[in-house]
């Protein structure tokens, strides 16, 4: 063989391969972009998709791809693994949870102002506002430099679900499984699905621990106070042009379990966290006379409640739905809760009620009321404290 037909050989063996990898991202669609799935809705939903970690290039490819949202969500994992858009609340209204897993708030702001700019109708955001996130930097670990978020264009992304190897993993992955149905981690409204029953019994308790001891070996006391206030000019910016454009934002604090409280107490973070939540009642009470129509709220979810306050250690009662993941992220069944309030459909009949709004009650009183129940449970839980005291590395 020539050197001549080695080559064309070669070239077009490699062609061939780069084509077949394209057919399966094209017929499997597990992203759902191209509009081109050949494997039935009975195994693979069409309002289901796939995911990977990070899912910037997917998100940015769906924002510019969706018309008619009115109602978009901000945020980080809390928020994308915990806010529907298809919850009750929000039944006659569309919206996209446009939250990015790891989003520092310099990027939620990125990709808030990306989906604006692709559609203008969206009237209202719901902006999941997490302590830990609020002051970082934008990931490096993610896919966000590939993304249209960074700038990339569509045809890039669409090249990367063709022929990056993740892509291709997880179509080659779900066209295994449609002899059954596909596992798919994520509706194409941008929010994580939940099949089936919760985790339970040790497997819970086993997630419970992982998260403890991941947030244990990060936290080192509290979080740079520069970074903070740098994130809190950029919010009040923020919602100073949201304002002026006569689009309605709420702000909540999103619950966490309260291991989760109780670490941040223990490791010294308290009281930072409660000057965090001042400060951001105070710039949406600064911003009340600014110009514009639009209504700021703020809500706090980030707080005991018997709700977030479920043990690891014992078995639910019958008809009672796990709310927490781990300790850090929400199922949306609780997310439901939340919307409702928001949303003021309703209090589902608890006896306390789920979340405050900061205005209506000041946030003086929400943060001493809130370290008021932190003590009650651990008056009453002294087991859980030790067993988080436990996931406190020494220094």
């Amino acid at each position: 063989m020539t050197a001549r037909a080695y080559l064309a050989s070669f070239f077009a063996f490699a062609l061939s391969g780069l084509a077949l990898i394209a057919l399966v991202g094209i017929v499997v669609d597990g992203y759902g972009i191209f509009g081109t799935r050949l494997i039935p809705p009975s195994r693979f939903p069409p309002e289901l998709r796939l995911t990977k970690h990070g899912d910037r290039i997917t998100k940015a490819i769906e924002i510019a791809e969706r018309q008619g949202d009115r109602i978009l969500f901000i945020g980080d994992s809390r928020t994308q693994h915990g806010l529907d858009p298809d919850a009750p609340a929000l039944s006659e209204v569309k919206a996209y949870n446009a939250a990015l897993a790891a989003a520092s708030l310099r990027e939620q702001i990125i990709a808030l102002d990306y989906a604006l700019a692709h559609e203008p109708d969206i009237r209202h955001i719901v902006w999941g506002l997490s302590f830990e996130a609020f002051g970082t930097l934008i990931a490096t670990s993610v896919d966000y430099p590939d993304s249209g978020f960074a700038g990339g264009s569509l045809a890039s992304g669409f090249m990367h679900h063709l022929l990056a190897f993740d892509f291709f993993a997880s179509s080659w992955k779900a066209m295994l499984q449609a002899r059954h149905r596909v596992h798919a981690q994520m509706k194409r409204n941008g929010v994580t699905v939940y099949e089936g029953d919760p985790v339970e019994g040790p497997a819970v308790v086993k997630l419970y621990e992982n998260e403890l001891a991941a947030t244990g070996r990060a936290l080192h006391g509290p979080i740079a106070q520069e970074d903070l206030d740098a994130a809190h000019a950029q919010l009040h910016r923020r919602l100073a042009e949201l304002k002026a454009k006569e689009i309605d934002v709420d702000l909540v604090l999103l619950p966490m379990h309260i291991w989760r409280l109780e670490l941040f107490r223990l490791v010294g973070m308290e009281a930072q966290i409660a000057d965090w939540k001042r400060e951001i009642a105070r710039t949406v009470d600064q911003l009340a006379a600014s110009p514009g129509s639009g209504q700021l709220r703020l809500f706090d979810f980030a707080r005991p409640h018997p709700f977030t306050e479920q043990s690891a250690f014992t078995a639910l009662s019958p008809g009672v739905r796990r709310f927490f993941i781990e300790t850090s992220h929400f199922y949306p069944w609780l997310g439901d809760k939340i919307l409702a309030k928001i949303f003021d459909k309703g209090a589902d009949g608890e006896v306390s009620p789920f979340g405050r709004e900061i205005g209506p009650l000041s946030i003086d009183e929400d943060v001493a009321s809130a370290k008021l129940d932190l003590d009650a449970w651990e008056a009453t839980h002294p087991r859980d404290v030790g067993y988080v005291k436990e996931f406190i590395p020494r220094r």
